[in-house]
């Protein structure tokens, strides 16, 4: 009986070990550096504006939401959320310009979320854009006290 007992044990510990394995992330280096994600606060990006200083503002709202409101200057992709091939692709749009220099980009989203963060990994793991370039809108759209900024 122990000789049974300790073989089922001995099974439980490889099958476990096994099991604990599977959850180890592969993650490569480059998507481990996409989760620590740079902002724009709505007064920075009004700073900044008002200074013509150089950067690219994508806009990914929907066109319904981009055309009753949006930040002057951007550029509509009409992709939220951002979360399937056929919509990160409307992020193209913006890839001319975006490789044109180095400046910041900054992605305006409805609410400064996911649909910003899957832009940020698309542009970083798909399109070989540089990490340090990517800003989010903090707060998004939604977020975004200056009206005096705001095309509609």
């Amino acid at each position: 009986m122990k000789k049974k007992f300790a073989l089922l044990l001995t099974i439980c510990i490889i099958m476990s070990s096994m099991l604990i394995g599977c959850g180890k992330s592969t993650a490569s280096p480059k998507t481990e550096a996409q989760k620590k994600y740079q902002y724009y606060t709505a007064d920075q990006l009004k700073t900044a504006i008002e200074k013509k200083a150089p950067m690219y503002l994508v806009d990914i709202q929907v066109e319904a939401d981009y055309k009753a409101h949006h930040i002057v200057n951007t550029i509509p992709t009409y992709a939220y959320p951002a979360n399937t091939a056929k919509l990160k692709s409307k992020i193209d749009v913006a890839l001319d310009k975006i490789n044109a220099t180095k400046d910041p980009i900054i992605v305006v989203c409805p609410g400064g979320g996911s649909g910003a963060k899957n832009t940020i990994g698309y542009l970083i793991d798909e399109k070989g854009i540089d990490a340090s370039r990517l800003f989010i809108l903090e707060k998004g759209q939604k977020g975004w006290p200056h009206d005096n900024l705001l095309e509609k």
